[in-house]
């Protein structure tokens, strides 16, 4: 398995945001994007966690992505800052984000008179992440502010720490009602302003969007069949069936096909599976420790307790309800890797 990246670029605005709160660590953030460039996820979302901690600045996330300029991300930025409507715009992000972090959910859904523009990190053992929760909904923020008119108190953000306090002072910070413990992070607001008309602080070059799809189609295509499987089936857990042959259909393969490529790499589509689905549980009773074992191995697609039960014994050494017991008791913060 590879290590899921992040574009060096995403580290833009630290260096302005840090000065202005007397900070005096300093990050490496280059004013040239190099899409070459990247650092490991993982240790990007643990250095935003540790820089707003070490010098008590709880909603420092938020100060950052405000501070993100678009042209940082090349021909993404200007894919989004020359698109006409805020929907475009934001459609633009959603279909490119791939480009700037690997192991990631952007999406635009919406929902009867509302839509949202939900944000996670795919890998559950990336965790805690609320520095970087609050740091991209502030950049997608900025994006939907910059559209004409837009009215900034009917956009409420949803969060997945369950820690209110956590909620009440990023609803400080940026003036929006928030609201902690939701199944992922997003932005709410009704969708008639997706028609509204962006007005772009300043003019963008043209983007090369055929570039964009290039780089987009050629990323696809190296990523290891393993990763592709594994972000598949991250992405649907909770959501629906997660078969082989539904995520074959999805990667554009057939079932034979996968098994054969999957067992190339030694390994199995039902091993791939069972990893993921016991990582999430962790998750899971890691980020609200009065959850459900039950309703967990429901919702993982566990049709027996004792099946989950046994799967989550061989991972974890203990079986789930012990596991919770020490959640509880607060001896396994932080500790979720499988």
């Amino acid at each position: 398995m590879s290590q899921p990246q992040v574009l060096r670029s995403a580290l833009h605005g630290w260096q302005q945001v840090m000065a202005d709160c007397e900070i005096i660590q300093t990050c490496a953030a280059s004013p040239v994007v190099d899409f070459g460039e990247t650092l490991a996820l993982a240790d990007f979302v643990s250095m935003l966690e540790g820089v707003a901690s070490e010098n008590g600045i709880p909603s420092l996330g938020w100060k950052v992505g405000q501070a993100v300029d678009l042209p940082h991300y090349g021909d993404i930025g200007r894919a989004v800052g020359s698109a006409q409507t805020l929907g475009a715009a934001l459609r633009q992000m959603c279909m490119h984000f791939d480009l700037l972090q690997d192991l990631t959910e952007l999406r635009l859904i919406h929902e009867g008179e509302f839509v949202s523009l939900s944000y996670r990190i795919l890998d559950p053992t990336i965790w805690p992440r609320h520095q970087d929760a609050i740091y991209t909904l502030a950049i997608k923020a900025r994006i939907m502010f910059s559209a004409r008119g837009f009215p900034q108190n009917e956009a409420e953000i949803y969060l997945e720490t369950p820690d209110r306090r956590k909620a009440e002072q990023l609803e400080r910070a940026s003036g929006l009602t928030c609201h902690p413990g939701a199944e992922t992070n997003m932005i709410r607001f009704p969708a008639k302003y997706l028609s509204l008309r962006m007005n772009p602080g300043q003019p963008f070059e043209p983007p090369r969007i055929s570039g964009l799809a290039q780089c987009l189609k050629e990323k696809k295509r190296t990523k290891p069949i393993e990763d592709k499987v594994r972000a598949t089936v991250y992405s649907r857990l909770g959501r629906g069936a997660v078969t082989q042959s539904v995520v074959a259909a999805e990667l554009g393969l057939s079932d034979r096909t996968l098994r054969r490529r999957l067992a190339a790499d030694n390994t199995s589509f039902q091993a791939i599976v069972d990893e993921c689905r016991i990582r999430q549980a962790v998750l899971e009773i890691t980020r609200k420790s009065t959850v459900s074992i039950s309703e967990i191995a429901l919702r993982l697609g566990y049709s027996e307790h004792s099946t989950f039960s046994r799967a989550f014994s061989r991972c974890m050494g203990v079986p789930p309800q012990a596991y919770l017991r020490r959640v509880s008791q607060g001896t396994n913060r932080g500790a979720i890797g499988v």
